[in-house]
């Protein structure tokens, strides 16, 4: 970002128009409007990490499988690789799990009443913001 700035130097220019005073005016030109001019990026880094406790693994990066992982996430899993990371260059919308990640949980514990028997995992994913797409 900072090896290849995006923007404009304006040139202001604060005179009579058309021999009237223009207070809280702005007079632009549409074709450098056309072009960009005061565009704006916007960039937002979603991080995790595996956590491990000696050798047991507390959570890993995968993409979860419904079939045996507890409460999944609200959205869509479809663009995750086996390896739980998104590739680079796919788009993504609101709904849409950018992370994937997993941690095993113990078949005979229950939670929140309901039998976890047929699980093995539990999700702890990363949702991309409802309102952000990219």
């Amino acid at each position: 970002l900072h090896e290849l700035p995006a923007g404009q130097n304006a040139i202001v220019a604060i005179a009579c128009y058309s021999g009237y005073n223009q207070e809280d005016s702005v007079i632009m030109n549409q074709s450098s409007i056309d072009r960009g001019i005061f565009r704006s990026l916007f960039f937002r880094s979603y991080t995790d990490c595996e956590k491990c406790v000696g050798i047991n693994i507390v959570e890993q990066f995968e993409k979860p499988d419904r079939s045996n992982t507890l409460r999944p996430k609200h959205g869509t899993y479809d663009k995750l690789e086996n390896d739980g990371i998104i590739a680079p260059g796919i788009r993504v919308t609101g709904d849409d799990i950018i992370i994937g990640n997993t941690s095993p949980i113990n078949p005979d514990n229950q939670e929140l009443g309901q039998r976890t028997a047929q699980y093995v995992k539990r999700d702890a994913s990363t949702p991309l913001r409802s309102t952000e797409s990219g």
